[in-house]
């Protein structure tokens, strides 16, 4: 457990010891908030000063005798009785019968002094380790709290030659994810991570409690073998104890500040009123429980850890909560500059049970909406609804609210009631049109609703020709996501030659058109939309959907790199507004990324965390394509038993997702040794595909298709399709399977240069391997075994990646492994005599060696086998 809750502090392990050992230094300090690791860093700084023969000897002030004078001694003079007695009165004497003792506990070795919460020792203690540190007795390791002072009597001797001070910061979500997933056993998916990170502050100690909380309380769960946090982060009771601890004995001033905060969440500095406020608030800060930052001009304040938040509030009475709400909506009320001020008013007076207009209250839900803040949308447009709201626009946000939050059966009958309301109360074209596409999208996140999504779409375009572009628009995103590009461009393509009516509708069209148009190879077109895609962004478009189309459309654009980019972005981005459906999408996408560029093992864990997440969360709809995908990952990872059940989970009827799931049935019949059954299953696909007009989808199976050995047949259909548009990717897949069908090594090995150009290393080093086995084939083994390095060269980028193909690559086809190792002393410059004495072989045994692996690999002697090594 300790070395758990200390991953990530490697470094600053190494830096307390460098300090510690150097000359001139005689003190090193940890600060930090209790629960962030001081004492357990300082104890194995200590055990790795105890390696190098120092003797370490360990304090605390935290005890019983440490508000008495030398009572933080104590311990080293236990057995001491009457000398310690006659020499406590006199400095010198105490000095020296101090330094003495410490002599007799560590022996001749150098001494270190590992005092925790050195801030609480007692004056007189302070000042003897003080002199014993300028005597050169011994060195100190302390720890100092949060906002804790530095002893005055360390301070004087203080300067930056001879103490250093080590600040702990939190830890981050890369350390959290290790620390959870070695708590659980697994793997953590990475937005449960985040959100754990979030909830603990990134404190060692508040993550492990909120970790086994969690998962005492069945909110963080086991989903398709990832681990899926799927509700609170809630602590367990050592933990409130912790933190009910930390916020005893502040001051009753301090206590008001931080009840409103618990209360409020965040207020302004300048609303928090009580005469002593800004002191308070000042104490508070430097003790780490409150956070004061700038917010678009105004000081506000938060408390630093959500957990503060919880334990507060449910420490406080119910009077206690209204009264605190009451109050500052009335501040607020007298100081509103704009919507946000007018949005705290309402939620304030409604959690005190005194709800405002019903008008205040949708208008609160709309703008918690825009904001992403989907628990507060969802509590106002009830409470407008309650209220009795006129028209079915709370219902619209709240069934939006439900779906992000991964509600989705709530979602559907709200948005079922939202159509209902509309046609008896109807309010707008505009509103009705917008309850139709929520209507669609929740229908198309449920497994087989897409046929219901589009026929809801068209009906609702032919009864509102006002709005039937938004509409229509809409529909053929909902097309491509269901593997009918060609439907989708279809749709879009009349649009695009249009005049915009709007830089809204503009951006919508831009939206729909992006990922169709790069589908069908028209490279400069798509980019053309995802510009007006991230243009947009800034001017509130909503920052998930967009990343998320920008990266789609740039991945089938064939840029894996930027498209991983914007997938990342587009993943943090829906973490940090707990939007469940973006996150989802975000994380397939970005396992699709990696997929092309060849990270095989990263792909497979995020595509998991998809499989896992739809499952639990939703959409249902993703959980055909994400298994798909894992399958194709497993696949590419060598992992054929895993991979093979997947694919025979899958139901064959569904008429979505069925790509990967066909792909990765197809190679797995290759693997197994039926290439013809893997390459006829790609060639029916890709008819299917080229004849709905998906040239991406077709081209995507042709491309495996030439990698199983139907180049033959793959070459002149991807050269078709590629002459249809200006696709970078279309085109390389072309290349490369025209070199495969031709057998031409040179031609391979400049495809698998075209690989590595555009981020594609898997199928780089692919194309590299296979070049070599053709030269090899022809009896030019030096060549082979160059390409064959290039392809290692290339696979070891590729973490995870285990392919027939790539293994053509290993050199041991070529040499033996004894070969294979002199030839390398030897290429280093290493003479025979060298080799064979490092080997413990004899000259004659390496000559012999040399000489076989000169014939094998086609090159007549020692001083040609280091020119190719410097190549």
């Amino acid at each position: 457990m300790v070395a758990m809750l200390l991953r990530g502090r490697d470094a600053l392990i190494d830096d307390i010891v460098s300090a510690l050992t150097a000359t001139d230094i005689r003190a090193v300090t940890l600060h930090g908030p209790s629960g962030v690791g001081k004492t357990r860093l300082a104890a194995e700084a200590a055990l790795t000063l105890d390696a190098q023969a120092w003797s370490t000897l360990r304090l605390s002030a935290r005890t019983s005798l440490s508000n008495l004078p030398l009572g933080g001694l104590a311990p080293l003079f236990a057995d001491q009785g009457s000398g310690f007695l006659a020499v406590s009165g006199d400095p010198v004497a105490l000095l020296n019968f101090t330094t003495a003792r410490l002599r007799s506990l560590a022996g001749t070795g150098r001494i270190l002094l590992v005092i925790d919460d050195i801030s609480s020792m007692d004056a007189l203690s302070v000042s003897v380790v003080s002199q014993l540190l300028d005597s050169g007795a011994a060195k100190l390791l302390a720890t100092v709290g949060e906002g804790a002072p530095v002893p005055d009597a360390l301070m004087q001797m203080w300067s930056s030659s001879t103490a250093r001070r080590v600040d702990l910061d939190p830890l981050t979500a890369d350390d959290c994810g290790a620390i959870i997933a070695d708590l659980v056993g697994g793997p953590v998916a990475r937005r449960s991570v985040e959100s754990l990170t979030r909830a603990s502050g990134g404190n060692p100690l508040f993550l492990r409690e909120l970790t086994r909380g969690a998962v005492s309380a069945s909110s963080l769960v086991e989903v398709g073998g990832v681990w899926q946090l799927l509700g609170e982060a809630v602590g367990t009771d050592a933990l409130q104890e912790v933190i009910s601890r930390r916020l005893a004995g502040m001051t009753a001033g301090q206590r008001d500040v931080v009840e409103r905060l618990a209360v409020c969440v965040v207020l302004p500095v300048a609303e928090l009123t009580a005469s002593d406020a800004r002191d308070s608030l000042r104490r508070l800060e430097a003790d780490g429980l409150v956070e004061i930052r700038e917010e678009r001009g105004t000081l506000v304040a938060t408390l630093a850890l959500p957990q503060y938040e919880t334990i507060t509030k449910a420490s406080l009475s119910l009077l206690r909560v209204e009264d605190i709400l009451l109050e500052q909506a009335d501040i607020a009320e007298l100081a509103a500059r704009g919507p946000e001020d007018a949005l705290r008013v309402a939620v304030w007076r409604l959690g005190a049970g005194h709800p405002s207009e019903p008008e205040l209250l949708n208008n609160g839900a709309l703008l918690a909406q825009l904001t992403h803040d989907h628990a507060q949308a969802a509590r106002l447009s009830r409470a407008a609804i309650s209220a009795g709201y006129p028209g079915a626009a709370p219902y619209l946000v709240l069934a939006d609210a439900q779906r992000r939050m991964g509600q989705a059966e709530q979602a559907f009958s709200t948005a079922e009631r939202a159509a209902v309301v509309d046609a008896y109360t109807p309010t707008s074209g505009l509103l009705t049109a917008q309850i139709a596409m929520a209507r669609a999208l929740i229908r198309h996140d449920r497994p087989g609703g897409t046929d219901k999504a589009i026929r809801l779409l068209q009906q609702a375009e032919e009864d509102l020709p006002d709005h039937a572009d938004m509409l229509t628009l809409r529909r053929a995103m909902i097309l491509f996501t269901i593997e009918r590009a060609g439907d989708a461009l279809a749709i879009v393509e009349p649009h695009l030659g249009a005049p915009a009516s709007s830089p809204a509708a503009r951006v919508q069209l831009a939206m729909a058109a992006a990922m169709p148009l790069a589908a069908a190879g028209r490279l400069s077109d798509a980019e053309r939309e995802v510009a007006v895609i991230l243009a947009a962004i800034p001017a509130g478009l909503d920052r998930a959907f967009a990343l998320f189309t920008a990266a789609s459309a740039t991945l089938v654009a064939g840029s894996g790199t930027l498209a991983h980019e914007y997938a990342i972005a587009a993943l943090y981005e829906s973490i940090q507004h707990d939007d469940e459906i973006s996150t989802r999408y975000a994380e397939l996408l970005l396992g699709h990324a990696l997929l092309e560029l060849g990270q095989i093992e990263a792909a497979t864990r995020w595509i998991r965390d998809a499989v896992g997440g739809a499952e639990a969360l939703g959409p249902r709809n993703l959980l055909r394509v994400s298994r798909g995908s894992l399958a194709v990952a497993l696949v590419f990872a060598g992992q054929l038993d895993e991979a093979q059940t997947i694919v025979d989970s899958l139901i064959d009827s569904s008429s979505e997702g069925n790509l990967h799931s066909g792909i990765a049935r197809a190679l797995l019949q290759a693997a197994r040794g039926n290439e013809k059954a893997g390459i006829r299953a790609l060639e029916r696909m890709a008819d299917h595909y080229e004849a709905s007009g998906i040239l991406y989808l077709a081209a995507s199976v042709l491309h495996h298709m030439a990698r199983i050995g139907g180049a033959d047949t793959a070459a002149p259909r991807l050269e078709a399709i590629a002459a249809r548009g200006d696709s970078t990717l279309f085109h390389m897949r072309a290349r490369y399977a025209r070199a495969l069908a031709d057998a031409s090594p040179d031609a391979l090995a400049e495809a698998g240069e075209g690989w590595h150009s555009i981020g594609a290393e898997f199928f780089a080093a692919e194309a590299f391997a296979q070049a070599g086995a053709v030269a090899r084939s022809r009896g030019n083994t030096q060549a082979a075994i160059a390409l064959f390095r290039r392809a290692t060269t290339l696979a070891e980028s590729c973490i995870g990646a285990q392919t027939p193909i790539l293994r053509l690559a290993l050199v041991e086809d070529v040499l033996t492994k004894r070969e294979r190792e002199i030839v390398e002393l030897a290429s280093s410059g290493m003479t025979s005599q060298e080799i064979a004495t490092t080997l413990f072989l004899s000259a004659r045994t390496v000559d012999n060696h040399l000489q076989s692996s000169y014939g094998k690999l086609g090159i007549s002697g020692r001083r040609e086998l280091m020119r190719r090594a410097e190549v």
